[in-house]
């Protein structure tokens, strides 16, 4: 999502009108899913826009013109058909496709170069070593700006091994195995991130409980560009039990920012929130302050003053102002499991996640994703303002993968895109706000005709009025173009 996120490192809010142009929007022809474990929206490579799709070995690109006209579908071929794919990445006039595979007792990771007509154009080998650990199945984890990669595979409680390559200039970075002390890795790992800058981060939290309160610490493990070393951030939490963690990277000027949400006992009510940021190397030095939710936020939000806390809060994205300070979007996100028979997903076994299949599980799921609060907070970390985006969605058994928000951003304006019912008959809305949280709801387009489901978790933004986004309704896709510009 290279477009996309360039907005997000150069935005910039000014006061507008927040006025409104008709929108455009294109569907492509049904594309079939059935069988398949894996689709993607690659995205708009020159003048096509490409959509991936897998099937046991068999690897799929189908191309269509600016307009979803469907033109050519094509095999991707690999060096080797059974092999562990990592991700497609959109190189703007071009994509790339990270894989590994094991040939004669060699543990072989590569990176190929496809064009716009889906034809392997170049291949690098990144590593070529002997079997010598436990599998090539790695997670995968790309830089904001989908230049860097990270492969990395936890091989024991205190141990990971660590693959690193520079996708847009075809190069290997690294590939080393480090022992931790004092962290779990595999209960105590938050996240991971990869810098634009081709650092590697991982996110950890220890003694999260109101009984060890008074030693709860995360930590930030920096691993710099093409480094064997790693270096320890620790942040101390003491007294303080948190129900959200989130760690985020502002690439244009490299620095790092956790924000909070905090009790002193409870695990699914929030009495307010913090917010810490800085260069990874005078991050420990920093100090930060508890932010109490206050009044009017608990009025907007239940239509009750005194309420206390906040319930079923979340953190569910951070976006970077080009002064270097954030707004953090909070949502109101839980989910709720009943004991139940065996039942289906009933959307279809695949997803736009290599990773995580939509599906059914044995028991019914009930996922609720309602209201929004963005909070923009200065460079004294303080509140700078705050607002209410009211949304009620719920569905059953999809992991909610139909909720949810997308953040579209432009350099003038945010847009808070989502449906506003899960269900097959509904509409999209907005909120479109300015840099001082003046806002105004609209509808971009109705469902009703066109037998649509959005799953805007997935939509990918091409440039600072086009969005690509998947609908899918049992085993068909749609490739779904909203053009805010028309």
């Amino acid at each position: 999502m290279y477009i996309k996120n360039a907005f997000v490192s150069c935005l910039v809010f000014s006061l507008i009108s927040l006025s409104l142009n008709a929108q455009e929007v294109t569907i492509s022809p049904d594309i079939s899913i059935r069988n398949n474990v894996a689709y993607d929206i690659i995205g708009k490579i020159d003048d096509r826009i490409l959509f991936y799709k897998e099937k046991g070995t068999e690897r799929q690109v189908l191309l269509y013109d600016e307009n979803l006209v469907f033109q050519s579908e094509r095999q991707i071929n690999l060096d080797e058909k059974r092999c562990y794919l990592y991700e497609v990445v959109n190189l703007d006039t071009a994509f790339a496709v990270v894989y590994g595979y094991r040939s004669e007792g060699q543990d072989i990771t590569k990176l190929d170069i496809f064009n716009n007509e889906a034809t392997r154009i170049d291949s690098v080998t990144l590593t070529n070593q002997k079997k010598d650990w436990n599998g090539l199945n790695l997670e995968a984890v790309l830089s904001e700006d989908e230049s860097k990669i990270a492969l990395y595979k936890i091989l024991d409680d205190n141990e990971i091994r660590l693959i690193t390559a520079d996708i847009s200039k075809k190069k290997f970075i690294n590939d080393a195995t480090f022992k931790f002390q004092g962290v779990n890795l595999y209960n105590e790992i938050l996240d991971f991130r990869m810098s634009d800058a081709g650092s590697f981060y991982m996110f950890a939290e220890l003694n999260n409980t109101k009984s060890k309160k008074s030693n709860h610490v995360a930590h930030v493990y920096e691993f710099p560009y093409g480094s064997d070393r790693v270096n320890d951030v620790l942040i101390p939490l003491n007294d303080i039990v948190c129900q959200d963690l989130f760690f985020t990277i502002n690439n244009l000027d490299n620095s790092i920012g956790i924000v909070g949400l905090y009790d002193d006992k409870r695990f699914n009510r929030s009495t307010g929130y913090f917010w810490l940021s800085g260069g990874s190397g005078t991050f420990d030095q920093k100090q930060f302050e508890l932010i109490p939710f206050d009044e009017e936020l608990y009025f907007e939000v239940y239509g009750e003053r005194s309420k206390g806390r906040m319930e079923n809060f979340t953190i569910a994205d951070v976006i970077w102002k080009s002064d270097g300070t954030p707004i953090i979007a909070f949502e109101v996100s839980y989910d709720v499991t009943r004991r139940g028979g065996a039942v289906g997903g009933g959307f279809g076994q695949t997803s736009s996640s290599f990773n995580s299949p939509l599906g059914g599980s044995g028991a019914w799921s009930d996922h609720y994703r309602d209201d929004i609060v963005l909070v923009s907070i200065d460079r004294n970390s303080q509140k700078e303002w705050h607002q209410v985006f009211y949304k009620k969605q719920f569905s059953q058994n999809d992991n909610g993968a139909f909720s949810s928000f997308y953040p579209f951003i432009t350099p003038s304006r945010l847009r808070l895109i989502y449906n506003d019912e899960i269900k097959n008959n509904s509409t999209v809305s907005e909120y479109i706000l300015d840099g001082s949280g003046n806002y105004k709801r609209t509808s971009v387009l109705s469902t009703e005709y066109q037998n649509l489901r959005l799953r805007f978790g997935d939509a990918y933004q091409i440039s600072s009025t086009e969005l690509l986004v998947p609908s899918q309704k049992s085993f068909v896709v749609n490739i779904v173009k909203i053009d805010f510009a028309q």
